[in-house]
């Protein structure tokens, strides 16, 4: 039952009504004293029915109002809520977003690392190889100039034996 509904009763009978009803008098009626005693017992106790009425239908609006006022909190939390969860997948959005361009960019970065390390190690190489070559060509001309000199040291030789069998010969002539 609603609130205006248990106003509405309550107005329809007031204690005053009670007590001021006229009874028509018959001639085998009721005690006309026993009956304003009845009505007036009867008033007051609609009266206390009344009270306690209204301070039942207050508690209810009252009542009825932490309701709507806890209705209300529920349906900030729930914005709040639904706010937060927004949030949150924002947030992980943009951290994945960012993630996936700082990836790029170490990737580039890595990328371009490698690619000059490939180009440094390729001339490392080159100029390994080169180095090589050099070394290997200084070695043939030191071998060919060794060769040769080995091979005027040997002529020398031969001939420094033969003009020596002519040098003691002379020696042998020379005085003493």
């Amino acid at each position: 039952m609603s609130i205006k509904a248990l106003d509405i009763v309550s107005e329809k009978l007031t204690p005053v009504d009670i007590k001021n009803k006229e009874f028509k008098r018959t001639v085998w009626g009721y005690a006309p004293q026993e009956v304003v005693d009845f009505l007036d017992v009867t008033a007051k106790v609609w009266e206390k029915v009344q009270k306690h009425e209204k301070e039942l239908a207050d508690e209810i609006r009252r009542l009825s109002g932490e309701i709507d006022n806890w209705k209300r909190r529920e349906t900030e939390l729930d914005e709040m809520r639904d706010r937060a969860r927004d949030d949150a997948s924002n947030i992980r959005n943009q951290a994945t977003q960012e993630a996936e361009a700082f990836f790029g960019e170490v990737k580039q970065k890595a990328e371009e690392v490698r690619g000059k390390a490939e180009q440094w190690l390729e001339t490392v190489i080159s100029e390994v190889e080169e180095t090589e070559k050099k070394r290997d060509a200084i070695f043939a001309g030191l071998r060919a100039n060794l060769d040769q000199h080995y091979d005027l040291l040997e002529q020398a030789q031969a001939n420094v034996k033969r003009p020596l069998g002519h040098i003691d010969s002379r020696e042998q002539q020379l005085p003493t």
